[in-house]
């Protein structure tokens, strides 16, 4: 509603011919970082909203993400409350840390403020934010592709003069895998400014051709108070000034300038920047000769989880982050059928007889059939589910945000049993055999259940304490009587199976792991640059193998997969890796697009069907003897 009534008076301000020559005057403030753990941020942004509603000047206030240090809903709802006391005009944007760890698949954002990205215009310029994303995986940024649409639509009635400010909590830099797109559609019209967070500090860099600022957080800093950034444009000369806010109202104080720039008059180059920076880069679908995309499907919405295949029935299975199930053709991905919930999915579906199974953050795990997407039945739970299901003997296994950890019969739905004591909200898909289920959670704990009755049989928890340690994002495996996990401590731990207890640890890791198909060998990607290999047999830590992965700095939390003695590695940057199991020598590479490449599932015959997070699903072939 308040982006509608937004577009709505910005066009009657075109449509009046508003232009005036008084200066403007706005609050940037950035990275406040509410947390429900300590009352220390609260309190200091307090402090700087009453500062801003003491000064008459401030025409507005502009919040550039990491509003929560969790994305907690108490924690987002604090800040609601907080903010609700500041007298000026406001519009804020989330970041990584209020999208990341997302108990609510970051629906209780959109819910509490109303929107998720923002268009306005102010003295005759246009003031346009968006979303960084990519929301709930850890990897680089990435503008949603539901926000690119949006934002496009925005740019096509903004008159061609019109100076226009870009707001997001990320640099437009590397930092951001699709940052040029986003640039491409800036560049279509009078883009002066563009303005972000993010890394504490402030400082003036240009980007493409676009003049960029990064704002201090609102945390004390090294001038050693709480403050934010005054904004003042008039007659397009734009100065930065650092405002420190202290307790006491009349000792907080304005630093002299530290940037000014002015808006350019012309036509803009950027776009011809923009054009000689693309011809250096690779193209999407770039690969050698060992590798070729069969199909690709590109959605209207981001994808935040895998697409599976059920080979026997040619289908494959995806979710968006619009909160639609869709099934496509497995031989050339044509679509088949779409299922509508009320609210996104990040939840990696599960098929088996002919039936898929589903968390939505409407609260609600579903049923469909696999042939015609029609819904079976539904489960509610308490909060929104982030977590996958496994389904194992006709029991479905799922994890939910309300801190219940359930067994549901795959046949009715019905509750067969749950654990209500969960420390805090779970998100990856659990494993599940016949002696054991295994799931971690976002409280660094790891859970471990008997499959039919749900009692306890152990709880692991990680010795680093904070929940930012937490084994909740990995897919957890099992081998010669081993659970491994990754932890974000860059760790990788082998834990008994049948105790609970940790058999050893080792250097590395991060969130990522996958298992091969003998199940001998244990697979880590790591945050810099290196694969590993773990015999999974010894009581002790044994590297079969390590190699240079070739993916540089590397955070996706994607598993890894085996097949034709191919070891197959997705990356946060869009390219998808694959290495010989025998000694980790690289095959081949493939840039399959901008954002994390979410799952390589094998299929057979030599293919893959993969997701990526910027809403492309594709069926990939390649040779099995690549270079070696």
């Amino acid at each position: 509603m308040k982006i509608w009534i937004l577009s709505v008076l910005a066009a009657c301000c075109l449509m009046c011919g508003c232009r005036t020559d008084k200066g403007t005057c706005f609050a940037l403030v950035a990275d406040t970082h509410i947390n429900s753990n300590s009352s220390a941020n609260s309190e200091g942004l307090l402090t700087i909203i009453r500062d801003i509603n003491s000064r008459d000047s401030i025409d507005f206030v502009i919040l550039a993400g990491d509003i929560t240090e969790f994305g907690s809903d108490r924690e987002i709802e604090l800040a609601r409350e907080l903010l609700d006391s500041l007298q000026k005009p406001w519009y804020i944007l989330s970041g990584n840390h209020d999208s990341k760890w997302s108990e609510s698949g970051c629906n209780t954002f959109l819910e509490t403020f109303g929107y998720e990205q923002f268009y306005f215009v102010h003295n005759h310029i246009a003031y346009i934010g968006t979303n960084s994303g990519p929301n709930m995986r850890m990897a680089p940024a990435l503008v949603p592709r539901e926000s690119l649409v949006w934002l496009d639509s925005v740019l096509r009635t903004i008159p061609a003069r019109m100076p226009v400010v870009y707001v997001n909590h990320y640099p437009l830099t590397e930092d951001m895998s699709n940052y040029r797109k986003v640039i491409e559609l800036l560049s279509t019209r009078n883009i002066q400014l563009a303005l972000c967070g993010h890394y504490h500090t402030n400082e003036a860099f240009t980007t493409l051709g676009i003049p960029a600022v990064k704002s201090r957080t609102a945390l004390p800093g090294r001038t050693g108070g709480r403050g934010y950034n005054l904004v003042n444009i008039h007659k397009g000369q734009v100065t930065f000034r650092e405002r420190i806010v202290r307790e006491q109202a009349d000792s907080s104080y304005t630093l002299p300038a530290w940037h000014s720039l002015t808006f350019t008059k012309g036509p803009s180059r950027i776009a011809d920047t923009l054009a000689a920076a693309d011809k250096q880069q690779p193209d999407p679908g770039a690969a050698d000769q060992n590798v070729e995309v069969v199909w690709s499907w590109q959605d209207e919405s981001d994808i935040g989880s895998a697409a599976v295949a059920d080979t026997l029935a040619g289908i494959v299975v995806f979710a968006n982050t619009k909160g639609i199930v869709k099934a496509v053709a497995l031989e050339d991905g044509k679509a088949l059928w779409s299922t509508p919930t009320k609210g996104k999915i990040f939840s990696t579906p599960a098929i088996n007889k002919d039936r898929v199974f589903i968390g939505s953050t409407d609260k609600n795990v579903y049923c469909l059939d696999l042939h015609n997407g029609q819904i079976i039945w539904t489960y509610p739970a308490g909060k929104s589910i982030v977590a996958s299901p496994a389904v194992m003997d006709g029991i479905v296994y799922i994890g939910g945000s309300d801190g219940t950890f359930r067994a549901l019969d795959a046949e009715s739905g019905s509750l067969l049993w749950e654990y209500t004591h969960i420390n805090g909200f779970m998100e990856s898909r659990p494993y599940a055999d016949s002696s054991q289920v295994v799931a971690g959670s976002w409280g660094n704990e790891l859970y471990s259940f008997h499959p039919r009755t749900g009692v306890v049989q152990w709880v692991w928890e990680n010795r680093h304490r904070g929940r930012g340690y937490s084994p909740a994002a990995t897919w957890p495996v099992k081998a010669n009587g081993k659970i491994f996990i990754t932890t974000p401590e860059r760790k990788c731990y082998a834990i008994d199976a049948r105790t609970g207890k940790t058999v050893w640890e080792a250097g590395g890791g991060r969130e990522s792991i996958g298992l091969s198909v003998d199940g001998q060998q244990v697979y880590v990607k790591t945050m810099f640059d290196s694969l590993y290999a773990f015999q999974t047999a010894p009581r002790k830590a044994v590297s079969q193998w390590r190699v240079a992965g070739g993916f540089g700095y590397e955070i996706g939390p994607s598993p890894v997969t085996e097949q034709d003695d191919l070891v197959f590695v997705p990356s946060a940057t869009g390219s998808l890796y694959a290495y010989h199991r025998q000694d980790g020598s690289k095959a081949w590479q493939v840039l399959l697009s901008d954002g994390l490449v979410n799952y390589a599932q094998p299929t057979g015959h030599s293919r893959l069907v993969v997701s990526t997070m910027d809403g492309r699903v594709l069926l990939i072939s390649y040779k099995k003897d690549g270079p070696r």
